[in-house]
C-alpha cells in the first residue's frame, strides 16, 4: 500500500542475487543462508520496475522485479482476494489432475490443494499477474500454454523442467491456473 513502509526480507536459495528497485530503495544483496531486510515505501500508486543487479548465472538478464503499489483500500482488497482458494469447479478438474499427475505440486503451491511446496512461485491467482516466467512473457492464455509446453524454449536454463505436455494437457493446466475466484 502507498504511504506505508514495508520491511521486506530478501534471501536466496542458490547464489548471490541483488534486489534493486531504484525508485523505491537502495540495492540489497540476497545471500544464500543470510537473509537481509530492506524498507520499501511508495508514495504514489504504480508499478515500480527493478532487476537483479548481481550477475548470477545464465538467466540473470531475465530476473525482473515488479513492485506494484496501490492505494491502501485497493491493496486491502487485493490481499483479501489472495487469501481465497483457487476455483475448484468441474471445468478446471482436468487441469487440476494434470497439476497433480505431472508433480507440479512438488514445487508449486496453489491454495486449496494439498502440498508443502515452496521451491517455486505460488501459482494461486496466476491470472491476476501481468507477466509469467519472471517477466519473460506477458500473461496471456497463449503465452501460458507456450510456457507450459516447453519452458526451456522460452527461458533457457530456467529451473522449470519440460514435462513434454500434450497440447490438451497444456490447455487444461492453463485453464486451471487461470481460474480465479
Amino acid at each position: 500500500p502507498t504511504g506505508q513502509r514495508w520491511l521486506v526480507e530478501v534471501d536466496s536459495a542458490d547464489v548471490i542475487h541483488d534486489f534493486w528497485t531504484p525508485q523505491l530503495a537502495r540495492k540489497m544483496d540476497a545471500v544464500p543462508g543470510h537473509p537481509n531486510r530492506i524498507w520499501l515505501e511508495a508514495d504514489q500508486p504504480g508499478t515500480y520496475l527493478g532487476a537483479c543487479n548481481e550477475f548470477c548465472g545464465a538467466q540473470h538478464a531475465w530476473m525482473r522485479i515488479r513492485v506494484v503499489a496501490q492505494s491502501p483500500a485497493e491493496f486491502a482488497s487485493w490481499a483479501r482476494r489472495q487469501l481465497q482458494p483457487a476455483l475448484d469447479t468441474a471445468a478446471v478438474a482436468p487441469g487440476r489432475k494434470v497439476f497433480r499427475q505431472m508433480l507440479c505440486v512438488n514445487c508449486h503451491a496453489v491454495t486449496g490443494i494439498e502440498t508443502n511446496a515452496s521451491a517455486a512461485p505460488d501459482l494461486t491467482h496466476l491470472a491476476e499477474r501481468e507477466t509469467i516466467g519472471a517477466g519473460v512473457l506477458s500473461n496471456s492464455s497463449t503465452n501460458l500454454i507456450q510456457w507450459l509446453k516447453d519452458p526451456q524454449a522460452v527461458k533457457p536454463s530456467c529451473l522449470m523442467p519440460n514435462f513434454n505436455l500434450t497440447d490438451a494437457q497444456a490447455r487444461d493446466l492453463a485453464a486451471f491456473l487461470e481460474a480465479s475466484p
